[in-house]
């Protein structure tokens, strides 16, 4: 099935690796946080005791947020979301980073202008990808945006 650029009006990206050079070593942060390299890190802090999750996840956080001042946008990612936004298109963002993460992924990136605050959805907002939990979230906020344009809105989605 083909989908056209042109028949679509809302846009939800992934951030690291889509609108993003990913830089992340990820063996090498479940090394520092000291879990598993066969297991995602989500899902393996999610497997621990609380307190020892809570502490690991400040430490990811950390780590993360070092990632995220170094980040740099991939070629073509302002082009294509000046373009989105000339069309009046709404878009928005579904990661597995913290909010605060993603917002400084952004500005490093100097794409931050494009997401208001409210159409970023990061694991503390809903369950991480893969669930679809965000999407789902993220769905009737852009509608809404659209609706208030007046112009309904053909939805695509891509990660």
């Amino acid at each position: 099935m083909s989908v056209s650029f042109e028949r679509r009006d809302c846009w939800i990206f992934d951030l690291d690796g889509t609108l993003t050079i990913s830089i992340h070593d990820f063996d090498g942060i479940k090394r520092i946080l000291g879990l598993p390299i066969d297991r995602s890190i989500l899902e393996a802090l999610n497997e621990l005791p609380t307190a020892q999750a809570a502490q690991l996840h400040q430490q990811l956080d950390a780590l993360e947020l070092d990632i995220a001042h170094r980040a740099t946008a991939q070629v073509g990612a302002r082009e294509l979301l000046t373009k989105l936004r000339s069309r009046g298109d709404r878009i928005g963002i579904l990661t597995r980073n913290s909010k605060l993460n993603a917002q400084a992924t952004l500005a490093a990136c100097g794409l931050a202008e494009f997401f208001p605050a409210e159409s970023i959805l990061s694991r503390h907002c809903c369950p991480p990808k893969p669930s679809p939990d965000g999407i789902w979230q993220l769905l009737p906020l852009l509608e809404r945006i659209k609706r208030s344009l007046g112009d309904g809105g053909r939805l695509c989605i891509r990660s």
